[in-house]
């Protein structure tokens, strides 16, 4: 089976946003990473320049194991994945990974064909959008790939967190990598 992998070299360690006290997770990342609402609109609000979205890669792969587990699919976590690099005025400010179980490929169809459209673009029309679990982990740069290490600009380090949605009982995942220029918005 494919693997579907850009940005990790090692898988993150993903804890419940809430497992974070104020010493780990500063006021300002904490922010950002429990938005609620659509990442692509509160970036196009906050940055000045315009905003795209790069794809990396996509198809039908291998989730990585946690994401499998969290997705309650088993071991072989059969997905369709898609990478992108969220930019502002041509530059990264995010990279982001969407896991998609086989499963539910059906109901989210949409999810499927975005080429370089925005995913919050598509999944915030949806108006029976949850959001169960919100999880986050920072990433040191010796676990990002070489081609995402390059992305940091010097930063040891990468804040990230990963959101499960359900949209018509259909679980998949997203999960969000900020680049340090985030915070300084």
């Amino acid at each position: 089976m494919k693997k579907i992998n850009k940005f990790l070299s090692k898988e993150p360690a993903w804890r419940p946003v809430e497992e974070w006290s104020p010493d780990e997770l500063p006021p300002s990342v904490k922010d950002w990473l429990s938005e609620s609402g659509s990442l692509t609109r509160r970036i196009k609000n906050n940055f000045a320049g315009e905003f795209g979205v790069q794809l990396q890669e996509q198809g039908h792969g291998q989730a990585l194991p946690d994401d499998a587990k969290q997705l309650m699919i088993g071991p072989q976590g059969e997905a369709f994945i898609r990478e992108v690099v969220l930019t502002v005025a041509g530059n990264p400010v995010v990279f982001a990974r969407t896991t998609v179980p086989n499963a539910s490929l059906q109901t989210l169809d949409k999810l499927t064909k975005l080429g370089n459209i925005p995913l919050g673009e598509v999944i915030f029309s949806y108006p029976d959008l949850q959001r169960p679990h919100l999880q986050v982990a920072k990433i040191l740069i010796q676990d990002l790939s070489e081609h995402t290490a390059k992305m940091l600009g010097g930063d040891e380090h990468v804040w990230a967190r990963r959101n499960t949605y359900k949209i018509e009982g259909c679980l998949f995942l997203v999960s969000e990598f900020f680049l340090p220029i985030m915070f300084e918005a």
